[in-house]
């Protein structure tokens, strides 16, 4: 898997889950889990919640956008 593509499905299925799209598939969110530990091994715990706050925060934007 490319760190790239990694990163952007992490952010994009965190970006649906916080718009509370509750249609994200069931297996999105077990990938969730993989691509988590992916990413947590390939760049450290730190990244890896930055990433999340950034997909949050981009939900957050868009929820009031609304």
């Amino acid at each position: 898997m490319k760190l790239v593509d990694a990163i952007q499905q992490y952010q994009a299925i965190i970006y649906e889950v916080e718009l509370g799209d509750n249609l994200v598939r069931l297996q999105a969110r077990k990938d969730l889990t993989h691509l988590s530990a992916f990413l947590t091994k390939q760049l450290g715990s730190d990244a890896v919640m930055s990433l999340m706050k950034e997909a949050q925060s981009a939900a957050q934007k868009q929820k009031r956008s609304k």
